[in-house]
């Protein structure tokens, strides 16, 4: 099982219905400790509202704070996605995962905080702690190959 260390100690309640993208991200900035963002209204600065997405709130990140080495990759193929997060969360990289709710029924922005035969997400948090989904591997792969969205991941590189 590879695991982030610590990950329940980082507590982010989403705000505002539409912000899971700028709450996650925000969630990351916790987590990895970075110095120097306005962490108090963040969410409410990175919400484009029905513009939410990986490549946008991470573009508008990057101008505000050009130090964040905010990264975004796309998958073709869930299998291809679900390695490349082992391989970050084995270097101890939180990331940010694109799950396919159903089609039609869009996709939530999650933290990925634990993956072996399953993969752990926080879907959110309340002041009793983190509330998580756990799916099979198989489960991500075939969202992915099957659904509409949820193609991509983001993270931070280290500064």
């Amino acid at each position: 099982m590879t695991q982030l260390l610590d990950w329940s100690k980082t507590l982010v309640p989403q705000r505002h219905e539409s912000g899971c993208v700028p709450t996650g991200y925000e969630w990351l900035i916790r987590y990895l400790k970075i110095q120097g963002v306005n962490l108090g209204t963040f969410q409410e600065d990175f919400d484009l509202g029905q513009n939410n997405g990986f490549d946008s709130v991470s573009a508008k990140i990057r101008s505000v704070y050009p130090a964040i080495k905010v990264r975004v990759e796309s998958f073709p193929k869930g299998i291809d996605k679900v390695n490349r997060i082992k391989s970050l969360l084995e270097e101890q990289k939180p990331c940010l995962m694109s799950l396919a709710l159903g089609n039609g029924l869009g996709w939530h922005i999650m933290p990925v905080v634990r993956i072996d035969e399953t993969i752990q997400l926080i879907h959110h948090a309340d002041a009793e702690g983190n509330c998580t989904w756990v799916f099979p591997v198989a489960e991500i792969v075939w969202r992915h190959d099957y659904l509409q969205g949820g193609h991509d991941i983001s993270w931070i590189e280290p500064q």
